[in-house]
C-alpha cells in the first residue's frame, strides 16, 4: 500500500511538473477563450503612445474625468510610425518610417506706403509662404526573453533622416532710395509692423541648408501582456549619432548704394554639424526614450 501511495504521488508531481513546464512556453499561455497571450512567428505589432491610455483609465481612481478618451496617439509628437514583425516567438524585425511634406501661407493686411492723399488709405498684402520635408527611415532586430506575460527584451537599430525648409517672403509696399525710402512691411518674427530703412534689407527667401542625420542605439525594454495580444511597456535606448547641416541660402531685398534702386540680392548661410555618444539619441529621429507605449500585435 506504501509503495502505490509512493507511485500515486510520484505520478501525480510530475503532471504538475509537465503542466507548468507547458505554460511557461509562448504556445501554452492562453487566455480561458484560448486565445493566445505572447507573439508568434508570423505576428505584426503597431506601437503607440500609452499616455493617453493611462490618464484616461486613471479617472477611474481620482474621479475627475477631465481627462480626454484614450486615443490612438502616435508612439511620439513627431509623428513616427513604429512597427514589429516577428520571425518567431523571441526574434523581431523593427521598422521606424517617418515621410512628411508639407506647406502653407500666410498673409497680412497692411496699409499702402502710397504717398497719395486719398482717404481711407489703400491696403496692400505681404505674404509668407513656408515649406518643410522629413524623411526618416530605420530598421532593427530585437530579441526576447521570458516565459511569462511579463518579457524583457534587447536589440539594435538604425535609423537616418533628412530634413529641410524653406520660407519665401513678398511684400505690398515696394521701396527704393527715393520716392519709397522707408516702406512699411510685416515683420513676421515679431508678428508686428516694421519701417525699412535706407541701408537695410528685407529677407525674401530663407532656405536653410538640409539637415542629414545617422544613429546607432543599442534598447532596452519591458512588456507587460495583460490582455492576448495587447501589452504595454517601457523602453531605454543608448548609442552613436551624427548630423550634419550644409550651407544654406538668403535671398535679400536691399538698396544699391550705387545706383540708388532696390535689388535682390542672395547670401550664403552657415551649416553645422556634431557627434555624440548619450541616451536617447533617437529622439532627433522622434521616436523618444524613456517612455511608456502600448503594442497590438495580429
Amino acid at each position: 500500500m506504501k509503495i502505490k501511495k509512493a507511485l500515486f504521488i510520484m505520478s501525480l508531481s510530475l503532471s504538475v511538473s509537465s503542466l507548468f513546464a507547458q505554460g511557461g512556453s509562448n504556445s501554452g499561455l492562453t487566455s480561458k477563450k484560448g486565445e493566445m497571450y505572447l507573439p508568434q512567428a508570423g505576428d505584426w505589432a503597431i506601437s503607440m503612445d500609452a499616455t493617453p491610455w493611462l490618464n484616461y483609465f486613471g479617472n477611474f481612481f481620482h474621479g475627475s474625468g477631465m481627462t480626454a478618451a484614450p486615443t490612438a496617439a502616435f508612439l511620439n509628437s513627431n509623428q513616427t510610425i513604429v512597427g514589429k514583425y516577428f520571425v518567431d516567438e523571441n526574434t523581431a524585425y523593427r521598422g521606424l518610417v517617418r515621410i512628411g511634406f508639407n506647406s502653407g501661407s500666410q498673409t497680412a493686411e497692411i496699409g499702402s506706403s502710397d504717398t497719395s492723399t486719398a482717404f481711407p488709405k489703400a491696403q496692400v498684402e505681404d505674404k509668407r509662404s513656408i515649406s518643410n520635408h522629413f524623411i526618416g527611415l530605420g530598421a532593427g532586430m530585437e530579441k526576447r526573453r521570458g516565459s511569462t506575460r511579463l518579457q524583457g527584451y534587447y536589440g539594435a537599430e538604425v535609423m537616418f533622416y533628412i530634413a529641410g525648409s524653406d520660407t519665401s517672403y513678398t511684400y505690398g509696399n515696394a521701396f527704393n532710395s527715393t520716392t519709397n525710402p522707408a516702406p512699411t512691411y510685416y515683420n513676421w518674427n515679431t508678428n508686428s509692423l516694421g519701417v525699412l530703412a535706407i541701408g537695410n534689407g528685407r529677407a525674401t527667401d530663407n532656405a536653410p541648408g538640409s539637415t542629414f542625420g545617422l544613429n546607432l542605439v543599442g534598447f532596452i525594454g519591458f512588456e507587460y501582456f495583460f490582455a492576448p495580444k495587447i501589452s504595454i511597456g517601457g523602453e531605454y535606448n543608448w548609442g552613436i549619432g551624427f548630423h550634419s547641416t550644409g550651407n544654406g541660402t538668403i535671398s535679400i531685398e536691399e538698396i544699391n548704394p550705387y545706383t540708388g534702386k532696390s535689388q535682390t540680392d542672395s547670401y550664403k548661410t552657415s551649416g553645422n554639424s556634431g557627434f555624440g555618444v548619450d541616451t536617447g539619441l533617437n529622439q532627433a529621429f522622434g521616436t523618444g526614450t524613456g517612455s511608456l507605449y502600448i503594442n497590438f500585435h495580429f
